[in-house]
């Protein structure tokens, strides 16, 4: 599962791994067979500064948003069953504020899922073009209730401006890159390549990043909870499995990531729950 070289003429991006909140879980739900110790599990969102298309977030974690959309009976269920902690700081927005970054100025939203802890900050970047698979928007467009035992607060992004929405045809759009079929050359510059990678949801997506040869960052959202997932073949709990729209499918992923990982030595695969990989970049 070679990846094609990366060219001397594709832009060099900037990737800056950053993290809005925590659910409370226990381990043995990200990885079967693991001690049942409780565990915080980050939400990990990313910054990439493209020098032609500026500022692109890929995912905004979790926000105190979530708060009041779970306040009432049945979406409460949802923080009992995995409460959340984060503050007014830890929001995307307030830390990309940080860097000198405003809303205004994230020109774009690549969404892999919609949800809960994805898209908890998406409200804030009303001035950003939104892309979100095709398949994933319209099985959003349920009643909120029923999307709510699948893992969906539809209250987190029910409020996307229709205007700025980009919905991501892969099947129609997508051309092969590599390994991978019905892919999106977002900019047409190969620097940024969308894969769909169905299973956990039905149309989750993940982000091909190419830095250089030397650099590239496979970002696949909930392709997986943690690493040792596709390292060690292992899914997670019973409890796990109930946010997946298909769970066949979501663990034949497996083995294809463990043999790109393989294949491609100087490729960095990134989901977005990891402990270690939340202690790796972003813990000090």
């Amino acid at each position: 599962m070679n990846l094609p070289p990366v060219a001397e003429t594709v832009p060099e991006c900037k990737l800056t791994i950053m993290n809005a909140g925590f659910c409370i879980i226990k381990k043995s739900h990200l990885l079967k067979g693991a001690d049942p110790s409780d565990i915080s599990v980050p939400s990990l969102f990313f910054l990439i500064k493209h020098p032609v298309h500026g500022n692109i977030l890929f995912d905004t974690g979790y926000s105190t948003r979530y708060f009041e959309a779970t306040k009432n009976f049945p979406f409460s269920l949802m923080n009992k069953i995995t409460p959340v902690k984060i503050t007014e700081k830890e929001n995307a927005i307030s830390q990309l504020l940080e860097k000198n970054i405003t809303s205004k100025q994230i020109q774009t939203v690549i969404l892999s899922h919609l949800h809960a802890d994805h898209v908890g900050g998406i409200s804030d970047f009303n001035y950003s073009t939104i892309y979100v698979s095709k398949k994933e928007w319209r099985y959003c467009q349920q009643p909120k209730l029923k999307l709510l035992f699948k893992g969906y607060l539809k209250q987190l992004f029910k409020n996307i401006n229709l205007s700025s929405l980009k919905q991501l045809d892969f099947e129609e759009s997508g051309c092969s890159y590599g390994p991978f079929f019905n892919t999106i050359d977002l900019f047409k510059d190969n620097s940024i390549i969308l894969v769909p990678l169905p299973g956990h949801s039905i149309g989750q997506c993940g982000l091909l990043l190419n830095i250089s040869n030397k650099e590239r960052y496979f970002l696949i959202a909930d392709s997986v909870y943690v690493k040792a997932n596709y390292q060690k073949n292992k899914g997670g709990s019973l409890l796990s499995r109930i946010a997946h729209y298909n769970r066949k499918q979501y663990e034949s992923n497996f083995p294809m990531l463990k043999q790109l990982e393989m294949d491609n030595p100087d490729l960095m695969i990134i989901p977005s729950h990891d402990p270690n990989l939340y202690s790796q970049f972003i813990s000090k």
